[in-house]
């Protein structure tokens, strides 16, 4: 039976214990980030700072997970709630706007592709490019070279002019986690952002990582059938959403 009140967990391995082996928890969040968790039935949620601040993150079971956001954000002062697309409809009347998004993961290199060999490791005498590649190809990315929130930058040049790239962070220790994947507009559809992908998702195995992630708004089908050929796996379709208070 479903108890109406969450339990609040004591710490990181209490909150895997109680994930189901969910990958968001095992792989989005570092021990050393975590800061309150609790669950609920099936669900699990936890708070953690996201890009757009601090939040409550759930997973589970649509019901289950949407009493449990709504009992934490009673009581906890989230501005921002990331819960599974599906559990919005319960929580409508605490949610004010936001965005759907993607949470990927992979445990295995993808298969090789022809033109991966093309891409590179970038350094810091590439970061002009990278910046004017973003600029026109993913002006709403949430990372720019040197602004400490990526380890590396690899990508692919066409004539010696760079046109696709991807970003890696280290989001949990044995986990990298893909960022600024962009292709500058005249060269999509050739896969060249696959290609730079596919390079730093094998390059991550590489150096012993036991998964990659990566999140995409969920309205990017071409990203999304991209990410799947390279074997990604959907972990959690999310909504994020402010809070209504």
């Amino acid at each position: 039976m479903l108890t109406t009140a969450p339990v609040e967990l004591s710490d990181h391995a209490t909150l895997l214990a109680h994930s189901d082996g969910h990958p968001v928890p095992r792989w989005h969040l570092a021990p050393e980030e975590f800061d309150r968790a609790w669950s609920l039935g099936g669900a699990v949620g936890w708070t953690a700072v996201a890009p757009h601040g601090r939040a409550l993150f759930v997973v589970g079971p649509d019901s289950e997970a949407a009493s449990l956001a709504a009992a934490v954000v009673d009581t906890e002062p989230v501005p921002r709630v990331v819960v599974p697309r599906d559990a919005v409809p319960h929580l409508e009347p605490l949610l004010g706007d936001g965005w759907e998004w993607v949470w990927f993961w992979t445990d295995r290199p993808p298969s090789p592709r022809p033109g991966e060999a093309a891409a590179r490791r970038l350094g810091e005498d590439d970061h002009d490019a990278l910046a004017e590649l973003l600029r026109v190809s993913s002006p709403l990315t949430s990372v720019t070279p040197g602004d400490g929130r990526t380890r590396s930058w690899w990508g692919v040049e066409v004539d010696g002019v760079l046109v696709a790239c991807a970003a890696e962070f280290p989001q949990a220790p044995g986990v990298w986690h893909l960022r600024g994947v962009a292709t500058h507009p005249r060269w999509r559809g050739r896969g060249l952002g696959a290609d730079a992908t596919a390079a730093v998702t094998r390059a991550a195995f590489g150096h012993g990582a036991h998964a990659v992630t990566l999140g995409m708004y969920a309205d990017n089908g071409v990203a999304w059938r991209m990410y799947e050929r390279l074997g990604f796996q959907v972990g959690q379709e999310f909504a994020t959403r402010t809070v209504v208070r």
